[in-house]
């Protein structure tokens, strides 16, 4: 799919109208840090995952979907989305709930807060769908919905990976042709690379744990030599194989797996960790159908036996300095969770994950729902991220939207090192005898007010400069380099401080 920069913003201020109609989608929607600052992500960690130049507002939709609703020309496309949404709802209502007074109560509540939620043609479907199934769970008080269906399907991938007829045909070195003088790691890298394709071919055949059936070597083989559409498997083969017993930490954070599937994605990540790549796999807070959620990674026992090492985070607010320390550790795998019960959606994820996001080197996206979705957004990210899912035809595709150009990542590794570099300039000058003195600020926090923070600072630092004297001042801003988020600052003058 085409990918371009961001369009331009839609600068407020010009037409009242169309300003509060905006401001009102926002609200209605639960997506507006003024009206709800303890739900919806600051403008700042929202910064950490999505690069928004000068635009005023990020949507979590397709552009199309949004453009519909504020231009008010819903009418044609979104109802048919809303019954979609209540299509898919009602047929998991009626199997979970057994107790006929309380499914008829249960679904006339949800229709009326249906109706009530789609009258205005405001609402976007996924936030809708994100409502109905917080009364669903709220109502129903069932622990896990799906909880016993999502286990069959990891049950049949787990026993599918341990079955001879996947290791006949994962192993089988036909595709594989080699010169004589073929060095053995280039031998090894190639079958590496091979074994990530299988596995990935593997993902794009839902049969495997929706079918009770076990596949015998030869269907298994025939899977796993399908080809993949779109562009993004070649950038993603050759980004990983670069990061293959590389001295440089390399991090990936992997989101939106499902049932069944995670099993195939975990085998993955597995192939990941033995090349050196540390990766941090995100899952939902709450149930949302298939997705696997942390309830899952806590119960589910063929997860629990798949995850064993991994570290659980459970803080969902975890510092920048906590995060590196975790993934400092001897540790190679990191389960958290996104904060949500809905598709992709950087406006309400948790800190933990919007620093995930920041720190990884490559954001890998497996759900098949928030896909099409994320590609079909002109929004760039700060991070590239591999779109891995299903097409309409069943055919696996692979697309990579790159990160927006201007998207700077300073690693943990060049932030020690500038903190360093400023640690030695200060010692230099305490053995000169000079008083350090550190004016300490936030800069970055607000958006698109960066010039004007640094003006600030420097009225009160040059004026703290002249009136004392033998004293070093040291000021943040003058640190402060293009890319940098008050995160990063933060995190360098905890190194400095220290000391």
């Amino acid at each position: 799919m085409a990918q371009g920069l961001n369009t331009p913003p839609q600068k407020p201020g010009q037409d009242p109208e169309k300003d509060a109609w905006i401001a009102n989608f926002y609200t209605e929607n639960h997506l507006s840090y003024e009206t709800f600052p303890r739900e919806v992500a600051s403008p700042e960690q929202l910064r950490f995952m999505v690069y928004m130049g000068e635009e005023t507002y990020y949507y979590p939709c397709s552009d199309d979907i949004f453009n519909a609703i504020i231009e008010k020309k819903g009418t044609e496309t979104l109802p048919m989305m809303y019954m979609s949404v209540w299509n898919r709802l009602v047929p998991l209502v009626k199997a979970m709930v057994s107790d006929s007074y309380r499914l008829r109560f249960l679904l006339s509540l949800l229709e009326f807060k249906f109706r009530h939620e789609t009258s205005s043609l405001v609402m976007l479907p996924s936030r809708l769908e994100k409502r109905l199934l917080q009364i669903f769970t709220r109502v129903s008080e069932i622990d896990r919905p799906l909880a016993q269906a999502k286990e069959r399907k990891n049950k049949r991938l787990h026993l599918i990976l341990r079955s001879p007829s996947f290791e006949e045909a994962f192993n089988d070195p036909s595709d594989l042709d080699f010169e004589p003088e073929t060095p053995l790691d280039k031998v090894n890298e190639r079958i590496w690379c091979l074994q990530l394709r299988r596995l990935f071919a593997l993902s794009g055949a839902p049969r495997l744990w929706e079918s009770d059936a076990p596949p015998d070597s030869g269907q298994l083989k025939t899977i796993m030599e399908r080809d993949f559409s779109g562009n993004g498997w070649e950038f993603l083969e050759t980004t990983l194989r670069s990061w293959r017993g590389h001295d440089q930490r390399r991090y990936v954070l992997w989101i939106g797996s499902n049932a069944g599937e995670i099993m195939l994605d975990l085998a993955v990540i597995s192939l990941m960790i033995q090349a050196g790549i540390k990766v941090m796999l995100a899952v939902k807070r709450s149930f949302f159908y298939d997705a696997i959620t942390m309830a899952d990674i806590l119960e589910d026992p063929y997860l629990q036996e798949a995850l064993k090492g991994a570290e659980i985070i459970t803080d969902h607010a975890i510092s920048k300095n906590q995060l590196i320390g975790k993934l400092k550790s001897d540790k190679n795998l990191f389960v958290l969770s996104d904060g949500t019960q809905e598709r992709f959606n950087p406006l309400l994820t948790s800190v933990t994950f919007a620093r995930a996001f920041k720190e990884a080197d490559i954001v890998i996206n497996r759900s098949h729902e928030d896909c099409p979705c994320v590609l079909a957004s002109h929004f760039l990210f700060t991070r590239d991220m591999v779109a891995i899912y299903r097409s309409n035809s069943g055919k696996l595709k692979i697309e990579v939207k790159h990160r927006h150009p201007r998207a700077m990542r300073f690693s943990e590794a060049d932030l020690a090192s500038k903190a360093q570099a400023l640690i030695y300039h200060l010692k230099m000058a305490k053995q000169k005898g000079k008083t350090i003195m550190f004016y300490s600020a936030i800069v970055g926090s607000i958006p698109n007010q960066l010039e004007t923070a640094k003006k600030i600072l420097k009225v009160f630092v040059e004026y703290l400069r002249s009136k004392q004297a033998n004293v070093l001042v040291i000021n943040p801003a003058e640190h402060f380099e293009e890319g940098m988020d008050a995160d990063d600052i933060m995190y360098m003058w905890e190194i400095v401080q220290r000391s």
